[in-house]
């Protein structure tokens, strides 16, 4: 699952080839047209809109600065009182517990309670954000549907369930850093959705995971982590003329950016990228909503994030390994408004939009891989 929700001929075809994708691959007829699917490893490039400058200035003084050592202040607080009450700590430093960026692949017995501060900053979910959340996740977990992403049919359950009118665009894959994901239109609730799928071996690519940084082209001093951003580049030419033409043709809709573990830190890079090459995307018809992303970038990355007023939320599973990495240690911080899932109804909301130590970070190093799948 992925928090609330199971992982598991026509005008848009003509538009995609005339911008130039002679590579797109007819698959299916869906909804009366035909889905291409692009293979971006041997998709032609095609030319992209400059950044614009006034969009990509770094935050030289932020509202605020988070102490990267937080992190490792609640990691020592948190084994104390694990070893107060019973639990092995030599078991988790020597690797008899698999561990990731010291944080625990599987919950070890005796860990400290997930236990939600009381404070201002922290808020109960509506219902109605609840529900919200909810059709992310279900959009965040079609694209791991082979019958979606490459076949081009939107008949899964959650495709029907939670956008029951959807008209794929396009679906997009990648060979050499398995990157997919697909553009969707929905008439009905005026969106024009750009989904990104995580791998399919995550635990491979979890234990795998190197906490690397590369500078950030189009902002100065902000970095972001090396293989995430090399992901996203080699799908870009695949969707970005799509959602611009789409946005074209229905300049009244909004833009809905998500996707699950590493597919999340696609769709961060993805929403940036489009705020940053084009003025009609702004902060009233852009957002980006992940589920399980790790840390993409450095705090000055983080800071520039929140300065463009995009919205971007993302949802922690309970005790999901993925959001806490890599750590903050290593020079990394989330941007974005925080939803802590507990349970279907328990959903609390940090509602800064730098992360706190409130939500989920309270219980590092206990982490647990098979949250990151429910």
């Amino acid at each position: 699952m992925v928090s609330f929700t199971s992982i598991s001929r026509g005008a848009a075809l003509i538009s995609i080839l005339l911008l130039g994708f002679s590579n797109a691959a007819p698959v299916k007829e869906s909804n009366n047209h035909i889905v291409p699917h692009l293979n971006a490893t041997s998709n032609a490039r095609v030319s992209l809109p400059p950044f614009i400058s006034s969009r990509t200035k770094p935050v030289s003084s932020p509202d605020f600065e988070v102490n990267l050592n937080l992190e490792a202040d609640i990691i020592e607080k948190n084994m104390k009182w694990f070893i107060e009450h019973g639990g092995d700590a030599h078991n988790i430093t020597k690797r008899g517990v698999e561990t990731v960026g010291g944080m625990t692949m599987e919950l070890p017995k005796n860990s400290p309670p997930a236990t939600t501060a009381s404070s201002p900053a922290v808020v109960k979910a509506s219902t109605a954000q609840i529900n919200g959340l909810k059709l992310y996740a279900a959009l965040a977990a079609i694209p791991y549907c082979r019958g979606v992403v490459p076949f081009g049919n939107w008949d899964c359950k959650n495709c029907l369930k939670y956008v029951p009118d959807g008209k794929l665009i396009v679906t997009f894959s990648s060979l050499l850093t398995d990157t997919n994901g697909f553009v969707l239109r929905s008439d009905a609730q005026k969106t024009i959705y750009l989904v990104f799928r995580g791998t399919n071996s995550i635990r491979s690519a979890i234990t795998d995971l190197v906490f690397t940084q590369m500078n950030y082209p189009p902002v100065s001093g902000a970095k972001v982590h090396t293989g995430f951003y090399a992901s996203f580049k080699e799908v870009l030419s695949s969707y970005f003329p799509v959602v611009q033409a789409q946005l074209t043709a229905y300049p009244n809709y909004k833009v809905v950016i998500s996707g699950h573990s590493l597919g999340g830190a696609q769709a961060l890079l993805a929403g940036m990228d489009l705020y940053q090459r084009d003025k009609r995307f702004t902060p009233k018809n852009l957002s980006i909503y992940t589920v399980g992303c790790p840390r993409v970038g450095n705090p000055s990355f983080a800071y520039y994030v929140d300065s463009t007023g995009i919205p971007f939320s993302r949802s922690v599973n309970d005790r999901d390994i993925v959001p806490h990495l890599p750590p903050q240690a290593f020079g990394f911080l989330h941007p974005g408004v925080e939803s802590w899932i507990k349970s279907s109804s328990n959903v609390r909301i940090c509602t800064s939009n730098i992360e706190t130590k409130s939500c989920s970070n309270s219980i590092v190093p206990f982490t647990s891989f098979l949250d990151h799948l429910r």
